[in-house]
């Protein structure tokens, strides 16, 4: 990710009040700002702009546009903003119904329709809800706001201000930060994180806030919340320790827990607070004492494996070099001619296609599991592992069925309804590391779509349902490959929209899509890890190739269809 994108801010047209006396105005989204110090009431590291009271006299235009720039200030629960509104619709309004963002590069519209009547038309980028879960729109989509204003002491003000607040998407990526809430999957082995965006004025709070709420769809049947529903997380106070370090002083409807559900409450909490690019570090203290030390630490945040494997010749191997040979990894297919092989994140459980892609291979790097054809007689996508004991496969041609094949044998064998599958082709799936967040790609006559969906599991990990997919805005058409790249990253092999030309890139869901270089001709197939900083592609004639950062190198080895675990 570029330092621009990821640390600037880039505040330009975010604050200034603009308008004029004619019926209809076109008001620019780029306009100057101030900036000044932080209060003692704003949070440490966030960046301040200040918002701009309304000025003496102003027009009903000037009203209503100065309403939605002063969305950048969030102090004092947006106290400017409110200077704006009638003193009733002051107490009423609610900025935390969620985030318009509008595009930078387009003109805002502002329009007299009678002497105390406004709209202000814009056009819509992106929507954050009120629980800070974003959506990315198809793209820019026209909306419109309707105001009526009335006089108060002589000068015109709001009376029915629409909830929550407008941004450019340069002051949204200078005010608001990600967050990764992280929940329990249900066997207590993996944290899973749940992406959201808070105002960074008040980021902390929010984070325990968002805990406390629970999990969103489609995590929201799919994972566990140890963190009380009831718990004070407005009343939690942050503090630096002397060695600087964040404190948080936890409420005591955490602190009050048992042992052991508390150790799993807390290490949701650490690792979401950490998530936050202004605490790096955190301790977290009830009554004075350290909890930190009883944090379960076993529980594993979701990272891709590091360790390149392929088909050989024959067999699955190592794209580690080992002496010139190639290392077989999965003993029991070492003779077999496969395609699209896969290991578990844990190492143990493997899957692989026959050569014309007709047959689901099991099998496992250590004896575990028993050698088995899963499933036949059909056209399948890639199958992959999870570290649960399933391999999760596809016909191409689907059924609106997913298959979930167990490693200990056929009677364990679980088939999931995915309806929102029928009658779409299969092109590619991918399950995350924790067990938990599955991408399937497909096709039907309009094209391609990307599918993120929750896996439903009981306690002892066995699959029992899908949730409702969430489809993932990519920018790119004619799909051919996406897969997991980090917790919150994928990577994903398509075309341009604008000249047809392939593209592969790594799409992160917080911090934006960085391109990578040009496949070369005939790609099919890509496969990366930000554990192993690297990323390697293979093309229709089976030539190896391993990213070098601006292009793509031959590897001399005779291998194909790489992946990672």
């Amino acid at each position: 990710m570029t330092a621009s994108r990821r640390d600037l801010l880039r505040l330009a047209g975010t604050a200034a009040v603009l308008g004029g006396a004619a019926s209809c105005a076109r008001i620019p989204t780029d306009s100057p700002i101030d900036s000044r110090g932080l209060t003692g009431r704003s949070r440490p590291g966030a960046p301040y702009v200040r918002a701009l009271p309304p000025p003496e006299d102003a027009t009903p235009q000037e009203v209503l546009i100065g309403f939605v720039q002063a969305g950048v200030g969030a102090e004092d629960d947006y106290a400017v903003a409110r200077e704006y509104l009638t003193p009733a619709a002051s107490a009423e309004w609610d900025p935390g119904a969620g985030v318009t963002v509008y595009s930078s590069s387009d003109e805002l519209r502002v329009e007299m329709l009678d002497e105390s009547t406004v709209t202000l038309g814009l056009q819509a980028t992106v929507l954050v809800d009120d629980q800070g879960v974003r959506t990315v729109l198809a793209g820019p989509t026209a909306q419109e706001i309707t105001v009526q204003l009335e006089s108060v002491d002589g000068q015109w003000r709001i009376a029915d201000p629409p909830p929550g607040i407008r941004l450019s998407g340069a002051a949204f990526e200078a005010l608001f930060t990600p967050a990764r809430l992280y929940f329990v999957d249900p066997r207590s082995r993996h944290l899973v994180p749940d992406l959201r965006w808070y105002s960074s004025h008040r980021a902390v709070p929010a984070v325990l806030d968002g805990l406390r709420s629970g999990p969103v769809d489609p995590l929201a049947d799919a994972v566990r919340n140890l963190v009380p529903p009831g718990a004070d997380m407005e009343g939690v106070v942050v503090t630096t320790g002397p060695d600087g370090v964040g404190q948080v002083a936890l409420p005591d409807a955490v602190g009050d827990m048992s042992a052991g559900p508390r150790a799993l409450a807390l290490a949701q909490i650490e690792a979401s607070l950490r998530s936050l690019r202004v605490l790096p570090d955190v301790r977290l203290v009830w009554q004075g004492v350290d909890l930190t030390v009883q944090v379960q630490r076993r529980l594993d945040r979701p990272l891709p494996g590091h360790r390149p494997i392929g088909a050989g010749p024959a067999g699955v191997v190592s794209l580690v070099e080992a002496g010139g040979q190639l290392r077989q990894l999965v003993p029991d297919l070492a003779q077999t001619v496969v395609s699209a092989p896969a290991i578990s994140q844990d190492g143990v459980l493997a899957c692989a296609l026959t050569e014309d892609r007709s047959s689901v291979l099991l099998a496992s790097t250590d004896g575990t599991y028993p050698a088995r054809e899963a499933a036949a007689g059909a056209v399948f996508a890639d199958a992959r592992p999870d570290d649960a004991g399933y391999v999760w496969a596809s016909v191409r041609s689907s059924a609106g069925v997913l298959l979930a094949l167990s490693g200990r044998g056929s009677e364990q064998d679980v088939k999931i309804d995915a309806r929102w599958l029928r009658g779409r082709e299969v092109l590619a799936l991918d399950i995350s590391t924790d067990a938990t967040r599955m991408l399937v790609l497909s096709s039907d006559d309009t094209g391609t779509r990307l599918d993120l969906c929750a896996v439903r599991r009981d306690g002892d990990g066995v699959p029992l349902s899908l949730s409702e997919p969430v489809v993932v805005r990519t920018g790119l058409v004619d799909l051919r490959q996406a897969g997991w790249y980090d917790e919150i990253a994928m990577i994903v092999l398509g075309a341009d929209p604008a000249n047809g030309d392939a593209r592969a890139q790594v799409i992160d869901f917080a911090a934006g899509t960085d391109l990578l270089p040009h496949p070369r001709p005939g790609t099919v197939r890509l496969a990366g890890s930000v554990v192993a900083e690297s990323v390697w592609s293979g093309t229709e004639d089976d030539v190896l190739l391993r990213g070098t950062g601006d292009g793509w190198t031959v590897v001399d080895l005779p291998a194909r269809d790489p992946s990672f675990y």
